[in-house]
């Protein structure tokens, strides 16, 4: 019995680990072009809107497919469709720095975003079904990590390649590492998925309680976090994006320190998934805890308006950077991590995974191109407004749905 619980452990640790490898892997492809929008502006001579344009396709395609491919995972399988889009990932990849003409670079990139938007609405369908409950916690925390590690890989890559050769180079890793996580993923798959008995049992119960979970309460609740979602994605992406153009212009940093200063910010972001746990263990409630993440997000950048155009500022304005990046991390992670998880008795985990990340990169749709349009008009420093005020609508659209929680709460209670 004992030597049963172990397999049975082992599998679920085994599981997780393959999942989170290959997402983080999969940031690798999505962001190899992000992680040198500097330089590729630099090599084709472009404006910032130009080269923000290719996010934003990439950003539309994964949007909306994360949505579609949300109501439709059931009907896929799992193993075969990751392995497909991983490869068809790979390709895009390689493809890109054979491209001359820059406005073609936009639809390859729009092809790497559809393919890469079945991910993660069926890797949280997985883990929902195959781990058991008391795994589901280390599944958020090492799954909330996978966005910052896959982040924080590609921007060192693209800034040593920068550094000592040529861009294009991130590009020929990034297909490699693409294509061997899609076989890691291929011969593993079988192995670390074997059914225990209560695959279906599980499905079918998921499925049942979907029918039944439509109350006005959780419709408010996925209502409110996907405009969290929406804002989350256009603060976080935009601001990765974007900081190595601001230390280059701002700073007058080269291109290649630029993306190596930018690490920081998914090196502290690989914690934001353990702050929203614990914040949320303190206050049990999935908007106050990204209300109050959005809060000190807010207070960041009121310190990063006052210190931007100080330049003996630029290490301490770096760290704000990665301290803002590392809040909206912990964000993401409630948001499509441990909120999906945690109601899987009342709404399919990976549908509301698809729909809710669906939300964040349409907020990433908007942030790449939108904020590539103030920089060329307005300057860097207008970016940083605007995100502040981004902030201050979140706080009080969270404060009021706190406030009224309570007061529906007490209602109940003297029923």
């Amino acid at each position: 019995m004992k030597k049963a619980l172990f397999l049975k452990r082992s599998r679920s640790f085994w599981l997780i680990f393959i999942c989170w490898l290959v997402y983080s892997c999969s940031y690798i492809g999505k962001l190899s072009y992000n992680a040198n929008i500097n330089p590729i502006g630099e090599a084709f001579g472009v404006s910032y809107a130009d080269t923000g344009a290719v996010s934003t396709f990439f950003f539309f395609a994964y949007g909306i497919g994360q949505v579609i491919n949300g109501f439709l995972c059931k009907r896929y399988n799992i193993k075969y469709t990751i392995f497909v889009c991983l490869l068809t990932s790979a390709a895009a990849n390689m493809a890109l720095p054979f491209i001359t003409d820059f406005s073609i670079i936009k639809y390859v990139w729009l092809i790497n975003g559809l393919s890469m938007s079945f991910l993660w609405t069926l890797i949280i369908r997985l883990l929902s079904l195959s781990l058991p409950k008391k795994e589901i916690p280390k599944a958020i925390v090492a799954m909330g990590t996978t966005v910052a590690t896959g982040t924080f890989l590609v921007y060192g890559m693209s800034s040593l390649f920068v550094a000592v050769a040529n861009y294009r180079i991130t590009f020929y890793v990034s297909a490699a590492i693409m294509l061997l996580s899609a076989l890691l993923w291929l011969f593993s798959f079988n192995r670390l998925t074997k059914s225990e008995g209560n695959g279906e049992a599980e499905a079918a119960l998921s499925e049942e309680k979907e029918k039944e979970g439509g109350s006005g309460g959780v419709g408010l609740l996925i209502a409110t976090l996907a405009f969290f979602a929406v804002a989350n994605n256009f603060t976080k992406d935009g601001l990765t994006a974007w900081t190595p153009d601001v230390l280059s212009e701002i700073y007058t940093t080269p291109s290649w320190l630029s993306i190596l200063l930018t690490l920081l910010l998914p090196a502290l972001a690989i914690f934001g998934a353990a702050v929203a746990l614990r914040i949320y263990k303190l206050t049990r409630n999935f908007i106050g805890t990204c209300t109050l993440l959005f809060t000190g997000a807010t207070l960041l950048f009121i310190a990063i308006i006052a210190l931007i155009k100080n330049a003996a500022a630029l290490p301490l304005t770096v760290f704000i950077f990665g301290l803002v990046s590392c809040l909206m991390a912990g964000v993401n992670n409630v948001i499509t991590s441990m909120v999906p998880l945690h109601l899987k008795d009342k709404v399919s985990s990976g549908k509301l995974a698809g729909i809710l990340n669906g939300f964040c990169y349409l907020g990433s749709t908007l942030s790449s191109y939108t904020l590539g349009i103030v920089a060329d008009n307005f300057g860097w420093i207008s970016v940083f407004y605007l995100l502040f005020a981004l902030c201050i609508i979140v706080i009080i659209l969270g404060t009021a749905y706190v406030i009224k929680e309570c007061r529906d709460s007490k209602t109940r209670k003297n029923l």
